[in-house]
């Protein structure tokens, strides 16, 4: 090659594209030699660039009172309570007695509470379906019982206050979060 005794290509520093304008480069967003298009104006009547009307996105907001936990785990988190209470009840006594009552009504009282709005249902209807969850679990673990139709039969009518009484607390909570809310 010739040398013209001019500037390498090298030494010329970056060039801006052939047919495109350089546009200036704001030093806080950008690299020396960077080059940016400039950004689209917003649409008209829109105020600070922010969409309105019919294109804007909605966004639901939880209450600002903190996080609300999944209907599904809350219901998870009642049955464990429960059956722990189960536990300790069947070895305190023989059944499912006092203790799983309270415990069920207790664990259903505070997954109502804490559980999100639009999975509140969840926990209403949970009551019966955990307690003869935790009737099957602790017949089939009891050394004494045997898992048949008549003895689970006797422990579901036996517990049918346990299971009225925790939905009737739960939906009286359900309730109150409802009105509250408007």
């Amino acid at each position: 090659m010739r040398d013209t005794g001019g500037p390498s290509p090298r030494d010329r520093g970056p060039r801006a594209p052939q047919g495109r304008p350089s546009v200036p480069v704001d030093s806080r967003r950008g690299h020396p030699g960077e080059q940016r298009r400039p950004s689209a104006p917003p649409p008209p009547g829109a105020r600070d660039g922010r969409r309105t009307g019919a294109s804007a996105p909605v966004r639901r907001v939880e209450s600002a009172s903190g996080p609300r936990v999944h209907g599904a785990l809350a219901v998870l988190g009642v049955f464990l309570v429960t059956l722990v209470a189960a536990a300790i009840d069947s070895f305190l006594s023989s059944g499912l007695g006092l203790v799983t009552v309270v415990a069920l009504t207790a664990s259903t009282v505070v997954a109502a509470l804490v559980t999100r709005r639009r999975d509140l249902l969840t926990v209403l209807v949970a009551p019966p379906l955990v307690y003869v969850a935790v009737a099957v679990v602790n017949v089939a673990l009891a050394p004494a019982a045997t898992l048949s139709l008549p003895s689970l039969a006797t422990l579901l009518v036996r517990g049918f206050p346990a299971m009225g009484v925790a939905t009737a607390a739960a939906v009286v909570v359900g309730l109150f979060r409802l009105v509250a809310r408007r």
